[in-house]
């Protein structure tokens, strides 16, 4: 099975994970306005909202990250790539994402390291004594889901390399 089908694959599972983030944070966004109205009005805040603000926040922003990148969508700059001949363009794409995969490692072994000092030191939130290690363990998680993710992305990018093939577009529909 060729790396771009992979790629695909968890795609399509990322793409569940991310609209379930993406559910959560309009949870958030709606339970955000109904607090504001709340203090606004009545002069009285939702108690504990701030707590699961807390919780709730990084695993929905770490949900997104597995799509992004199976979809390449996160943050490159190409303009050097694509003013270099196929090879040359594909060998800068491909330190890119090396990089990427790279700082991505880094990423989840401080924050592993960060959601056990959480569980042994039996971290909670302020108001509502929510434990605040699971939150971050299951962020930690999708994180390293990103880790396979990227692999293939780099095994695709070697590949394109070898095969001298030129930098995919940003924008496929715009060169019709």
């Amino acid at each position: 099975m060729s790396a771009s089908a992979l790629i695909l694959r968890w795609l399509g599972r990322a793409e569940i994970a991310a609209a379930i983030g993406l559910f959560g944070l309009l949870v958030l966004s709606l339970a955000t306005f109904a607090d504001v109205i709340m203090r606004g009005v009545f002069n009285q805040p939702i108690y504990g909202l701030s707590d699961l603000v807390e919780i709730v926040t990084p695993p929905v922003v770490a949900s997104c990250f597995p799509a992004a990148l199976a979809a390449r969508q996160n943050i490159t700059i190409r303009f050097l790539g694509r003013g270099l001949p196929a090879r040359s363009g594909q060998a800068v794409e491909l330190f890119g994402q090396l990089v990427t995969l790279l700082v991505l490692l880094g990423i989840v072994w401080r924050l592993g390291a960060y959601s056990w000092d959480m569980f042994d030191n039996s971290q909670v939130t302020w108001l509502l004594n929510i434990p605040a290690w699971p939150s971050w363990f299951l962020t930690t998680a999708l994180l390293a889901v990103c880790i396979p993710i990227q692999c293939f992305v780099v095994g695709e990018t070697f590949a394109n390399l070898r095969q001298g093939a030129p930098l995919a577009s940003d924008h496929p529909d715009l060169d019709d």
